[in-house]
């Protein structure tokens, strides 16, 4: 049975509408792209809330008539929702940024300046959880830092710093090992072209 606190929090949630700073009237979408839309946004609500400790959701409800949405952690806060692509902000704001390039007419500078000065969706989400590690091959750390009560994430993945720079990722990194499976790929490549 539903506590007090939960509905009282899901009925706060469903009457706030989409808290970015764009508004559009639902009724200039249809109703399947709304479903569609809401579908999306319920199965990215928890996804996002399992990067917070208990890892669960307690409210998850989107209205395709009305276009609101409601996203509460089992922390008992709202993530910003509106940070991360696949959400009902996000499509609001992408439909925002097509009715306000429809509205430019033939005016390029104004087109752009939609789209340009009004990006959607995952930007640079704050990271609350962050992951360190150090230079040791046995020994390695991790902890959470939060920096906003609201927050989800501070900093980019790998940097423990919040800022993303450095050499730690090793998304294309070719030292050592890197560099000779490189040339033995481009050897077994090479012969077999030249064996054909």
């Amino acid at each position: 049975m539903p506590s007090i606190r939960n509905i009282l929090a899901a009925a706060v949630v469903l009457v706030s509408s989409v808290r970015a700073d764009y508004v559009i009237d639902p009724n200039s979408v249809s109703l399947t792209d709304r479903n569609n839309w809401c579908q999306s946004e319920k199965s990215t609500c928890p996804l996002i809330c399992q990067q917070t400790s208990p890892g669960t959701t307690l409210v998850n409800d989107c209205d395709p008539k009305t276009l609101t949405y409601g996203c509460v952690c089992g922390d008992n806060k709202q993530p910003n929702v509106s940070e991360y692509s696949l959400t009902l902000p996000y499509f609001v704001c992408q439909k925002w940024g097509d009715q306000c390039v429809q509205a430019c007419g033939q005016d390029n500078t104004c087109s752009a300046a939609c789209r340009e000065d009004h990006p959607c969706g995952a930007l640079n989400p704050t990271r609350v959880n962050t992951t360190s590690s150090t230079s040791s091959a046995t020994a390695t750390s991790s902890g959470a830092q939060a920096t906003d009560s609201n927050a989800i994430y501070t900093g980019l993945a790998g940097s423990e710093d919040g800022s993303g720079s450095g050499n730690g990722n090793a998304a294309f990194r070719l030292g050592e090992d890197g560099l000779f499976g490189f040339v033995i790929l481009a050897a077994s490549v090479s012969l077999g072209v030249f064996m054909l």
